[in-house]
């Protein structure tokens, strides 16, 4: 197999991490395509825990080139820590790691603004700015990590846009506006001084060598921007239709990849939003001791709840799955009874199918 696309078929937290630690020790490369540091991927290595929010979990293996793709939001003083943290453990990936000329990077303004919103409409978010440096990005005010290798034009880039949120923080917010020009611009240079020899044109990287691939999805479909339980998502495709836009590679390139989805037995989500099979009770509460659910990201507990075979369903005709793989089967062993959902009721009327509308689920 020279292609393998794995991806979440829930509300992220599937076990993706682990399925790509046991399979991506076959291929050359592994590739995050999309999110930034609002997921978290845990692999344990010879009893050794490890939680990566931007690198790809396959270059835990030291033969495996991990690629962060165009796609990516890239926060650089979370790479920084995340690439020492590993280095401490000796684990040096320094040598293996690709970066795309094209990722946008997550600025300190960026998590300033998603605090901001949350605090006025909160849907749960992480606060990582992930959000907020999409909205930069499709309103053209992002920066680019190729951006820096320009300091004058870095320099302009970043007055521009603290001067706009010092404004909405200011006159929108009523808050006073505290982050300082210079130390930002030095802060981020200095971290990409240090990694600039990892800083590639990725799409060349992909087409000049036949690599056998595998493509790491962050977070899951019913959290994706378009497919997702909108407003209640993520600010990016965390389905297949994030593949092409997040590494720049055509979908023809993909119709030979086998795509892979991973379940939970049972179903989790963080934050708010719809969630027809949610257990509110002893029960709810049962599974989440017993499964462990707590973010990987943000330690908070997960809403927990029975197996949905109509949002499963739908996940699996969304991505175009080509396999399914079911994890934590065995946290239900304690349970007398195991309930699936298999339809849901609408206005009277029985339904197998998944709506659009949140209010309808």
């Amino acid at each position: 197999m020279e292609k393998l696309v794995i991806l979440g078929a829930q509300w992220g937290d599937e076990g993706k991490g682990k399925i790509v630690d046991l399979l991506s020790e076959h291929f050359e490369v592994t590739v995050r395509y999309q999110g930034g540091s609002n997921a978290g991927h845990t692999v344990v290595i010879n009893e050794e825990k490890f939680i990566l929010h931007l690198l790809p979990t396959g270059i835990l293996h030291e033969h495996v080139i991990g690629v962060i793709a165009q796609g990516m939001v890239v926060d650089l003083e979370v790479l920084e820590q995340e690439i020492k943290s590993l280095e401490e453990k000796g684990i040096h990936i320094k040598e293996r790691l690709v970066i795309s000329d094209r990722v946008h990077l997550v600025m300190p303004y960026h998590k300033l603004l998603d605090s901001l919103f949350e605090r006025k409409k909160g849907i749960g978010t992480t606060l990582r700015g992930i959000g907020p440096a999409y909205m930069f990005k499709y309103g053209r005010k992002g920066i680019r990590i190729s951006d820096l290798y320009d300091e004058k034009r870095f320099y302009g880039l970043l007055e521009e846009n603290l001067d706009f949120v010092k404004s909405v923080c200011e006159k929108v917010f009523c808050e006073k506006f505290e982050l300082d020009l210079n130390s930002i611009y030095e802060r981020q240079l200095s971290i990409f001084e240090k990694i600039k020899s990892n800083v590639k044109d990725v799409f060349r990287f992909f087409t000049e060598e036949n690599r056998s691939i595998l493509f790491e999805g962050a977070q899951g479909t019913l959290l994706d921007i378009d497919m997702g339980t909108y407003p209640f998502v993520t600010s990016s495709n965390s389905s297949t239709l994030g593949l092409s836009n997040g590494t720049g590679l055509s979908p023809k390139y993909f119709s030979d990849a086998y795509f892979l989805g991973v379940a939970k037995a049972y179903v989790t989500r963080v934050g708010d939003g719809p969630f027809p099979t949610e257990l509110k009770g002893k029960e709810g509460e049962k599974l989440r001791e017993l499964g462990e659910e707590y973010g990987s990201t943000t330690g908070r507990p997960r809403r927990c709840g029975w197996l949905d075979l109509v949002a499963l369903k739908y996940a699996v005709e969304v991505n175009g799955l080509s396999g399914l793989v079911l994890t934590k089967l065995d946290v239900l062993d304690v349970f007398e009874e195991v309930k699936v959902c298999v339809a849901y009721e609408l206005d009277g009327k029985v339904i197998d199918y998944f709506p659009a509308s949140y209010s309808q689920l």
